[in-house]
C-alpha cells in the first residue's frame, strides 16, 4: 500500500506483508457434501478498486492480476532470477535493440480463446499508445520502436536504445478480443466482467467490497491446474480479527501479522509460523512541495519542510532502533534506503562520514545554524516569519503500529523544538491527501522488486503531475532533482552490474542526504498458516522465504490440501529454480533484470 498511504507498491506486503484475508464463501446449502470446492482463504488488509491491471497499484490488486493474468517472463522462487513465462526462450540482436521471444503453445485464455503473440503484441502496442495503460510501465515501453508478431509463436521488440529491462516484462497480458474494446479508454475500464477472461492459475468468479474476492482455479493451466478448487481472500479491517479467523478455522493464511500476535500463535495447534525477510520497507514522506512539471506549487504542506535542514534534522531525532524494539520487539532491520537488504546487490549502506544516527543535539545544532530559533513557548519559528514548525503527522487508522511510532516521533521531535498534531486516516483517505499534496509528514511504505528502476524512479522529475487533481500517482514525494535523474537513466542502460550497482548506490545516498522520505525500518514478515490442513508451500526466496507478497504465484500454485500431499507435481517444480539455459542468453549479452512499477513495486 503506499503510504498511507503508505505502497510491501507496503505492503509485501502485499500490504507489508501485504497482508491479508479471506472469507470462507460457502456453496450452496443444497450442494451435496462431495461437491463442496476445496477453498484456500488466504487473510487481506486491503480491498480491490479495480481488476484492471494495468490501473491496480496496490498489494492486493498485484497479487489478483499476477494471479488471473500471465507475463512474458516470471521471477524465480529460489532466488529472483528471470524464469520462462509466456515465453519459452528470447534472444537478443547483437546491436542490442531487437529482441525476439517465442511465444508458448497451446496457452488458452480461460473463456477458451487461444493466447498468441498477438495478445502480446496487442498488449504491449496499448501500453505504448494509451496514457492509462502504460502509466505503471512508461520508464519501459517509452524506449520501444515498435513490437509486432509476425505469427503465432513470434514476438518482436524492437528499441530505441539498448536497455536492462527486456527480461523484465512481467505485466499482465491481456486477452486482445476483449480489451480491443477498449483502447483510448482503458483508465475507465474497471474490469467487474466475472468471471474474468485470463490465461492465469486462478480467474475472479465473485467480488464483495470489503468482503472478500473469490477465485476459481483454472483446471485447464498449461503449468499445470492448482491442488484445489478456489482461492478466497477475505476482508479483515484489523490485524486481530484476521488472527481470530485463523484460531477459529475460518482462515488458512495470514500475513502481516504483528509481534504480539505471532508470538501468541506459537504453539497453537495445527498452526504454523512463518518468519521471512522481507522485501518491503516502512517509512515517513515529507510534504517537500507539492507541485506540477512546469513548477506550479499546490496542497496545503507546510513550507518549513521544503529546508532539507530540517528534514535532516527529524532524521537525526528519529529513534529507529528503539523502535524496532518497542514497536517491533526486535523483529526488524533499520531502515537506510529504499532497496531492502533481501536485495543485496543493490542495498545501500552509507559511509561513517553519511551515517545518521540518533542524536538529540545533532538535530538542535542543524536547525539553529539554519536559523529556526525557539518561541517563549518552546516550538521553534521559521527564520524568515513568525510561523511554527507545528507539523501534521499523518497515520493510517487501521494500523495500530504505526499509532504507536507517532508517539515516539512526537516525543523526540518535541526535544528539538517541533510540535506534532497526530491524524489517522483510511488508507483511501491518505492515499488521495498524499497526491493531493494536503499533508505534512505521512507514513508510507512500498513492497520492492528484484531490480531498482522502478523504486527509484518514483523520485524523478519526469513523474511529477501534469496538474494537480491528485488522478496522477506516480511520484511518491514531489522530488526532483536533475543530478539524481541523470543518474538515474544511466543505470537503466549500464550492463555491467558491478558498475550499475554503483550508480544505484549513489541515487540513494543522494536521497539519504537530502532525506525527502526517511527510511524507519525493513520489517520481517510475519505470517501463519493452518498446517493442519495445507501442505506444500513454495516460499520465495528459498532462504527466509515468505508465502503472501510474493514475486510470483509459487506458494499459491503449489499448496496442497493435506489430503491431497500425494498429488502429482506441476511446472512449480522445474521453474522454481530457474530457467537455466535462457538466462545464459542474457547474461552473455551482459544484462540484468529490471522491474518497472505497479507489477514490480506495490503501495502499502
Amino acid at each position: 500500500m503506499r503510504i498511507a498511504t503508505a505502497r510491501w507498491r507496503h505492503a509485501t506486503a502485499l500490504l507489508a506483508a501485504f497482508a491479508c484475508v479471506t472469507a470462507l464463501v460457502l456453496p450452496s446449502s443444497a450442494r451435496a457434501e462431495e461437491e463442496q470446492p476445496t477453498q484456500l482463504v488466504v487473510a487481506a488488509s486491503q480491498s480491490v478498486d479495480t481488476f484492471n491491471p494495468f490501473m491496480s497499484f496496490f498489494a492486493i490488486g498485484y497479487t489478483v492480476a499476477g494471479l488471473s493474468y500471465d507475463s512474458l517472463i516470471d521471477w524465480s522462487a529460489t532466488d529472483f532470477n528471470p524464469v520462462p513465462g509466456l515465453a519459452t526462450k528470447w534472444e537478443e540482436s547483437a546491436d542490442h535493440l531487437t529482441w525476439t521471444y517465442t511465444i508458448r503453445k497451446g496457452v488458452k485464455f480461460s473463456d477458451g480463446t487461444p493466447l498468441t503473440a498477438r495478445d502480446a503484441e496487442f498488449t504491449y502496442n496499448l501500453m505504448m499508445t494509451d496514457e492509462d495503460a502504460r502509466a505503471s510501465s512508461s520508464d519501459l515501453v517509452e524506449n520501444f520502436s515498435s513490437v509486432d508478431a509476425p505469427n503465432d509463436t513470434t514476438l518482436v521488440i524492437r528499441l530505441k536504445r539498448p536497455t536492462n529491462q527486456m527480461l523484465a516484462l512481467d505485466n499482465a497480458i491481456v486477452p486482445r478480443h476483449i480489451w480491443e474494446k477498449h483502447e483510448g479508454k482503458v483508465g475507465d475500464f474497471k474490469n467487474f466482467d466475472f468471471p474474468l477472461a485470463g490465461s492465469g492459475p486462478f480467474q475472479v468468479v465473485e467480488f464483495k467490497t470489503d468482503q472478500f474476492i473469490r477465485l476459481k482455479a483454472n483446471k485447464d493451466y498449461w503449468a499445470g491446474a492448482p491442488a484445489y478448487d478456489e482461492l478466497v481472500f477475505r476482508y479483515y479491517k484489523t490485524p486481530d480479527a484476521s488472527v481470530q479467523a485463523l484460531i477459529a478455522g475460518e482462515v488458512d493464511v495470514v500475513s502481516g501479522l504483528t509481534p504480539a500476535a505471532y508470538k501468541a500463535l506459537d504453539g497453537k495447534a495445527g498452526i504454523t509460523l512463518n518468519r521471512a525477510a522481507n522485501r518491503r520497507f516502512g517509512a515517513i514522506t515529507f510534504n517537500m512541495g507539492a507541485r506540477t512539471k512546469d513548477g506550479k506549487e499546490f496542497g496545503d504542506g507546510h513550507p518549513a519542510l521544503k529546508d532539507k535542514a530540517v528534514r535532516q534534522a527529524i532524521h537525526y531525532a528519529t529513534n529507529k532502533d528503539e523502535l524496532i524494539a518497542k514497536v517491533n520487539d526486535g523483529m526488524a532491520l533499520p531502515g537506510i534506503s529504499y532497496i531492502p537488504p533481501i536485495f543485496d546487490t543493490y542495498h545501500y549502506e552509507p559511509s561513517d562520514a553519511d551515517k545518521v544516527t540518533f542524536d538529540i543535539d545533532k538535530a538542535n545544532q542543524i536547525l539553529d545554524e539554519a536559523g529556526y530559533e525557539r518561541g517563549s513557548d518552546g516550538i521553534r519559528r521559521m527564520p524568515d516569519s513568525d510561523e511554527p514548525l507545528k507539523f501534521r503527522l499523518h497515520n493510517h487508522s487501521d494500523t495500530p503500529s504505526e499509532a504507536t511510532d507517532s508517539e515516539f516521533l512526537k516525543g523526540w521531535w518535541k526535544q528539538i523544538g517541533i510540535e506534532v498534531t497526530i491524524e489517522a486516516a483510511d488508507f483511501t483517505k491518505l492515499n488521495d491527501n498524499l497526491y493531493l499534496g494536503r499533508y505534512d509528514i505521512i507514513f508510507s511504505g512500498w513492497g520492492v522488486g528484484p531490480d531498482p528502476t522502478s523504486i527509484l524512479s518514483l523520485h524523478t522529475c519526469g513523474v511529477l503531475p501534469d496538474d494537480a487533481s491528485g488522478t496522477q500517482r506516480d511520484t511518491d514525494t514531489f522530488y526532483c532533482n536533475p543530478a539524481y535523474d541523470r543518474l538515474h537513466e544511466q543505470q537503466k542502460a549500464e550492463s555491467d552490474i558491478a558498475k550499475r550497482a554503483a550508480i544505484v548506490k549513489e541515487m540513494q545516498r543522494i536521497l539519504y542526504t537530502d532525506a525527502p522520505v526517511i527510511t524507519l525500518r525493513y520489517a520481517d514478515t510475519l505470517e501463519a498458516y493452518r498446517s493442519d490442513r495445507w501442505t506444500g508451500f513454495i516460499k520465495q526466496p528459498s532462504t527466509r522465504g515468505m508465502i503472501s507478497g510474493q514475486q510470483g504465484n509459487w506458494a499459491y500454485m503449489s499448496a496442497r490440501p493435506i489430503e491431497a500431499e500425494d498429488a502429482g507435481g506441476s511446472r512449480v517444480a522445474l521453474f522454481v529454480g530457474g530457467g537455466a539455459a535462457v538466462v545464459l542468453i542474457a547474461a552473455a549479452a551482459g544484462f540484468v533484470v529490471v522491474r518497472r512499477r505497479k507489477t514490480a513495486d506495490e503501495r502499502e
